[in-house]
C-alpha cells in the first residue's frame, strides 16, 4: 500500500498540514510506505521525511496563478496542480490520495478529475471544503441552500475582489455529490455541520486527531517554572495570543473572565506573538510573554507547567492545542464550541461554559482552583489523551479505511 499525503503545506502551514506531515510520518514508521505533497515548506523539501513539493518544478508559477486568479475569479477555480500531481502519481503508482487543507493551494476539481482514476479521501479541518470558501460560517446560515452576499467577503480565504461564494459553494456541491470521493472529519460536530449543508449522501466518518503522546506527558511543574523562569507559587494560566480583535478566538473574552478572578492570584502566560493592542488589553494583568514557541518540546513544557488552559474559540473543530494540553494533564477552561464539547467532559478533565457568558467563565475559573479540582481534572485530561487521541488509535483508524477504499476500488475496476 503506497499514499500520498496532500496539504497546502507542511506543519508550518497550520493544524491540517501538520496533521498530514503526521500522519505520513506514522505511516513510514509502521511498516508502510507514504510521501507528503505540500505546496510549499517551510522547513524544506526532504526525501528523508517523504516530503515533496506538490507542483513540481513550477511551484512559483503555480503559486502565482492560484493568488492572481483568486483576485478576479473563485479561488482555486483552475486545477493549475493536476497535471503535476499526475505525473508524480504515474510515477510513484500511489494506491490511494489523501488531502487535507485546500484553501489557496489546490483546486476541488483536481479532486474530481483524480476521483476518476483512483480511491480520493478529504479529511475536512475547517468549514471551508462545504462553504463558499469561508473556514467557519460563525452565524451565517447561507451554506446550508446556498452562498453569497457573504459577511466574510474580503477576509482571508475568501479575499477575492468579487463575491464568488455562491459559485465555490456550487463547485464544492458538484464535487461532493459525484461520489468521487470519502469525507471524514476529526469531530463528530463537524461530520454534522457538514451534513446540513445538504453536499453529502451520508455524515462523513469521523476520525479524532492525535498527538504524540510520549513527547507530551506530564511534567513536574514546579520544576519546569523554575526551568522558564515562571512564578512557583500563583496559579498560571496559559493563554494562546493569536489576534486579540478577532472575534472567533476570544482571546478578550478570556481576559475578561480573568479579571473577574484577580482574587485566585492568576499569572498569565501568553503564547504567540503579542502586538500593540495585545500588550495595552494585557496592561492590568501579571503576565508573560513568551512569543511565538516553534520548538516543540519547549512547547510542551510551556502546556505542561500550566495550571489551566483557557480556550475561548467562538468556533473550532478539534484543536491540536487542546489535544497537547489534555495530554500535559493540564485541563481546559473555556467556552461550550463546536468538537471542544466532544474534547472536555464536565468537571471531569475541565470545564466549559456558554460562549461570552463572562461570569459563568470566571466561576468556572474559581472553581478549578477550587480543592485544586485543576490537579484531578488534569489526571482525567491525560488520561482522555491516552485513550482517545493517541497515534496507534489514530493511525489505525486510516489504515482500515485506506484498505476499505482501495478493495471497494479494486471490486469497481
Amino acid at each position: 500500500m503506497k499514499l500520498a499525503q496532500i496539504s497546502k503545506a507542511d506543519s508550518f502551514g497550520g493544524g491540517a498540514s501538520r496533521v498530514a506531515e503526521d500522519l505520513t510520518s506514522l505511516i513510514n514508521k509502521n511498516g508502510f510506505s507514504a510521501h507528503h505533497l505540500c505546496s510549499w515548506s517551510g522547513k524544506g523539501y526532504n526525501d528523508k521525511d517523504n516530503r515533496y513539493p506538490l507542483y513540481g518544478r513550477f511551484e512559483r508559477e503555480i503559486r502565482f496563478l492560484h493568488a492572481k486568479l483568486k483576485r478576479y475569479s473563485p479561488p482555486e477555480l483552475i486545477p493549475f496542480e493536476y497535471i503535476p500531481l499526475i505525473r508524480k502519481i504515474n510515477r510513484e503508482d500511489y494506491n490511494l490520495l489523501h488531502f487535507h487543507d485546500l484553501s489557496s493551494a489546490i483546486s476541488p476539481y483536481t479532486l474530481y478529475l483524480l476521483g476518476h482514476k483512483m480511491p480520493i479521501i478529504w479529511t475536512l479541518h475547517d468549514c471551508s471544503p462545504f462553504t463558499g470558501g469561508c473556514l467557519y460560517p460563525m452565524e451565517c446560515k447561507n451554506f446550508m441552500e446556498n452562498c453569497g452576499n457573504c459577511p466574510q467577503s474580503g477576509e482571508w480565504p475568501i479575499d477575492s475582489k468579487i463575491d464568488f461564494t455562491s459559485i465555490s459553494r456550487k463547485i464544492k456541491n458538484f464535487l461532493h455529490k459525484s461520489g468521487r470521493l470519502c469525507a471524514i472529519t476529526p469531530s463528530k460536530w463537524m461530520s454534522e455541520l457538514a451534513y446540513s449543508s445538504g453536499m453529502f449522501k451520508s455524515k462523513p466518518r469521523v476520525i479524532p486527531n492525535a498527538i504524540d503522546i510520549k513527547k507530551y506527558k506530564p511534567v513536574n511543574k514546579k520544576e519546569i517554572r523554575e526551568k522558564l523562569n515562571l512564578p512557583v507559587n500563583r496559579n498560571l494560566i496559559l493563554l494562546s495570543a493569536g489576534n486579540f480583535l478577532d472575534e472567533r478566538k476570544g482571546s478578550k473574552y478570556a481576559l475578561e473572565g480573568v479579571k473577574k478572578v484577580k482574587h485566585v492570584n492568576p499569572h498569565l502566560v501568553i503564547l504567540g506573538v503579542l502586538d500593540e493592542i495585545g500588550k495595552k488589553l494585557l496592561s492590568e494583568f501579571d503576565y508573560t510573554s513568551v512569543g511565538y514557541v516553534s520548538d516543540t518540546d519547549l512547547l510542551s513544557l510551556y502546556y505542561g507547567c500550566a495550571d489551566i488552559f483557557m480556550h475561548c474559540s467562538l468556533a473550532d473543530n478539534q484543536p491540536l492545542s487542546i489535544i497537547e494540553s489534555m495530554a500535559m494533564s493540564t485541563p481546559i477552561v473555556g467556552f461550550k464550541t463546536g468538537g471542544i464539547v466532544e474534547m472536555v467532559d464536565q468537571n471531569k478533565n475541565g470545564f466549559l461554559v456558554l460562549q461570552k457568558d463572562i461570569n459563568a467563565l470566571a466561576d468556572a475559573i474559581e472553581l478549578a482552583f477550587e480543592n485544586n479540582n485543576h490537579i484531578s481534572w488534569g489526571i482525567s485530561s491525560r488520561e482522555k489523551a491516552l485513550r482517545e487521541y493517541s497515534p496507534e488509535i489514530f493511525l489505525k483508524n486510516h489504515l482500515l479505511l485506506y484498505e476499505e477504499m482501495i478493495e471497494k476500488n479494486l471490486l469497481q475496476n
